[in-house]
């Protein structure tokens, strides 16, 4: 019999280790990091329409990051121009925030009267900036509807804008 269980440990490693592995990368994907696939030119050129993009969920958005989150129970992607007590608006195709136009890829479709962004909120808009499925649309967004912070990408060979 003892050759018996030494023959099934040796067998049952493996298994336990890669059973502690798939726990252990379960736990870090639902608290730490996200994995979505961009859809859409929104982030174009930015992110082309297929690449996978990983985000990191513990970090607190900042001007300029590309965060992911969540409106109407649907995932989008955008880029933070506003933070909490940042005046955004967007007139005549150019944004200004806290006074100064930002640079834009292309020009900004829709008007977006002088804004204060409120406490534990941003303001996102797309880098493809004649989508406004962003803040032009949706309002500032309240931080607790950001699920992370963009950290990396791979591209699949998705078709882009």
């Amino acid at each position: 019999m003892k050759k018996m269980s030494k023959s099934m440990y040796r067998w049952m490693w493996p298994l336990e280790k890669i059973a502690l592995f798939l726990v252990a990368t379960s736990i870090i994907f639902m608290f730490v990091f996200s994995i979505h696939m961009a859809n859409g030119a929104s982030m174009y050129p930015t992110i082309s329409d297929g690449e996978i993009c990983l985000f990191f969920r513990l970090d607190t958005p900042e001007r300029e990051d590309i965060v992911s989150y969540i409106y109407n129970q649907k995932l989008y992607m955008g880029r933070v121009v506003a933070i909490a007590g940042d005046k955004v608006s967007v007139d005549h195709g150019k944004l200004y925030v806290n006074g100064y136009e930002k640079e834009s890829f292309y020009e900004v479709s829709g008007q977006v009267a002088e804004h204060i962004v409120g406490i534990q909120s941003v303001f996102i808009m797309n880098d493809y900036r004649t989508d406004q499925n962003d803040s032009r649309k949706f309002g500032e967004m309240p931080i607790d509807h950001i699920e992370g912070v963009y950290f990396a990408s791979v591209r699949t060979g998705g078709h882009s804008a």
